[in-house]
């Protein structure tokens, strides 16, 4: 178990563990066709553009997009054969906390290896990003949005920084709620 956040004047109000799964969780699905998708139109606007063959606008997106859904498929199974991402989550006084399992820094630090064996420094940034994002702390006074969808929380902060998804248990969603409810109370979608 990952330790409690140590700031002497944190407390605890809930603490939990969830194994997320990546292939059938479609919380995940949205980002990954935005940050696959919308490149990809760009990169074919871009071809079509610079060729003067108006068809490269379809095909180059169709055909990045295939690809790198193929691969995010393939990691997604094989992250989900081995159970998911364990990941921690902790609401305390002073915010909301995410820490990420060891499964999760060693997919990071996977992706750097790799990319620095391979010579890809645009795989060495995604770990590094991936590896930056394993303890995720937003502030209460830094919420902006707090959006429940069933038992999975989306905790927005100002735009640049990491969101928190909170995957609660049936035991423990109500009790999250209310204490969002307490700490930003206005911040409800």
């Amino acid at each position: 178990m990952v330790d409690a956040p140590t700031n002497p004047s944190e407390q605890l109000h809930l603490e939990w563990e969830a194994r997320i799964r990546v292939l059938t969780n479609s919380h995940v699905w949205k980002p990954i066709l935005l940050a696959f998708g919308i490149p990809s139109v760009l990169l074919g606007i871009f071809f079509a553009f610079i060729s003067g063959k108006a068809e490269y606008a379809l095909l180059v997106p169709l055909v990045a997009l295939g690809v790198l859904l193929t691969l995010f498929v393939l990691i997604a199974l094989v992250i989900d054969v081995f159970g998911g991402f364990k990941c921690h989550f902790f609401l305390t006084t002073l915010g909301v906390r995410s820490v990420s399992g060891r499964g999760a820094r060693a997919a990071s630090q996977a992706a750097i290896l790799m990319g620095i064996f391979a010579g890809k420094p645009g795989a060495v940034g995604a770990g590094m990003l991936a590896e930056s994002e394993q303890n995720v702390f937003i502030p209460w006074k830094a919420v902006t949005k707090i959006k429940v969808k069933g038992r999975y929380i989306h905790i927005k902060r100002e735009w640049g920084f990491k969101p928190i998804g909170l995957y609660c248990t049936a035991d423990n969603a109500k009790q999250a709620i209310e204490i969002l409810r307490y700490y930003a109370p206005d911040k409800f979608a």
